[in-house]
Order: structure tokens, then C-alpha cells, then sequence
């Protein structure tokens, strides 16, 4: 190969690698103003400025809103399932339901940008083409999130007990995450306080079975 064709290469494979760097700049400025401003208030301009690229090269990345919207979602989606997968690997034991429950706080409900996706989430039930895109991610999320748990615990996930153990916990640890983000009155000793009571109803109900 001559010496051209190896710098056309290397060319081309930096271009590329600028052009996904730019995709995630957009990607995680997209999830920051949905943080902060809300669905109402999002604008591809806030974006771009937040991410520090022009208007031209957020277009060429996501040619509509929708668009940007949903690859925000499924970058955050990912950086989620990363970051477990890491976590199970490096695991030498199962869980108790009260550690499992001390998990999903740590790594889903106090994790970067969780009230972001609450607002995407509820944002594409009035949108059929966001809701068509987000419901996609969610479903697969939903999948490998729930064999995760499993996994953590060492249990069956075809088990009745499993399934309502996981979705029970993930509704009152989302409302716990809510009243922390929209309540005035809220504290991390209330906080605290909310997630030990819970663990003490999952201990008198699950105990450490398995």
C-alpha cells in the first residue's frame, strides 16, 4: 500500500472518529438540557451551544430534534447497561434484595441524567414518532435490565416471586427519585430514610432467599 493510500486511511478513520466524539458531544448536551430546562423548553440552539459545535454540524449529525432526541436516549440507555454489565462482572456473590435495592438506587435512580429520561420517556407518549423510537430502546432496555437483576440476585427470572420483586422495587424507588427531584422538602436524610424502610419491607418479605 502506498504511502497515500495509508494517509487517505488514516484520514478517513480520524474523520470518522471526530464525527462519533461529536455525536456523543451532542448526545450528553441534549441529555444536560433535558436535566435542566425540561422537554418544554428543549431546542437543538441550547444543544449546539452546550456542546460547543455549530447548528451545521449538529443538522448533518440529527437532521430533526426527534432525531437528536432519541439517540440521546439510547447513548444514555448504553452508558447505563455498560456501566452494570462492569459491575456484574467484577461481582464475586449474589445479592440480598436489600443490596440489590441499594444497587438500583446507586446505578438507575441517582445515576446522571435519570430525570432526563423520565422527561423523554414521558415526552414520546404525545409524539408517535418519538414515542415509536424510545419505545423501541425501552423495550430492549427493559430485557437486559431485568436478566441483570436476576443475575445479581442469583435467581430465576421465569420465578413469579423474581419479576414482581423487580418491578415493585423499580416503582417505589422511581417515586422515591421523583419526590427527591420535585419536592421542596426533600433531603438526603429523608432520602435515606425512605430507601431504609423499604429495605426493612423487602427483608420481611424476601428475606435472603434465593
Amino acid at each position: 500500500m502506498s504511502a497515500d493510500k495509508k494517509a487517505a486511511r488514516k484520514t478517513r478513520r480520524t474523520q470518522a472518529e471526530r464525527s462519533e466524539e461529536t455525536r456523543r458531544k451532542l448526545c450528553q448536551a441534549a441529555l444536560d438540557a433535558m436535566d435542566e430546562v425540561g422537554y418544554g423548553r428543549f431546542s437543538t440552539e441550547d444543544v449546539a451551544l452546550r456542546a460547543n459545535v455549530s447548528r451545521g454540524a449538529l443538522t448533518h449529525q440529527f437532521p430533526s430534534r426527534n432525531a437528536l432526541i432519541i439517540a440521546a436516549f439510547d447513548y444514555l440507555i448504553l452508558s447505563w447497561e455498560e456501566d452494570w454489565l462492569l459491575f456484574i462482572e467484577k461481582n464475586e456473590r449474589h445479592l440480598t434484595p436489600d443490596e440489590v435495592t441499594d444497587f438500583l438506587w446507586e446505578k438507575l435512580f441517582q445515576a446522571g441524567n435519570y430525570i432526563a429520561s423520565l422527561e423523554i420517556m414521558l415526552a414520546s407518549r404525545n409524539d408517535d414518532e418519538l414515542g415509536n423510537g424510545i419505545r423501541e430502546i425501552m423495550v430492549n432496555w427493559a430485557s437486559s435490565r431485568d436478566k441483570a437483576i436476576a443475575k445479581l440476585l442469583g435467581v430465576s427470572l421465569e420465578r413469579p416471586e423474581t419479576d414482581e420483586f423487580i418491578q415493585l422495587s423499580l416503582c417505589v424507588l422511581r417515586g422515591i427519585a421523583l419526590h427527591s427531584s420535585f419536592s421542596s422538602d426533600s433531603t438526603k436524610e429523608l432520602q435515606r430514610s425512605l430507601l431504609g424502610k423499604w429495605k426493612e419491607m423487602l427483608v420481611a418479605t424476601y428475606g435472603g432467599s434465593r
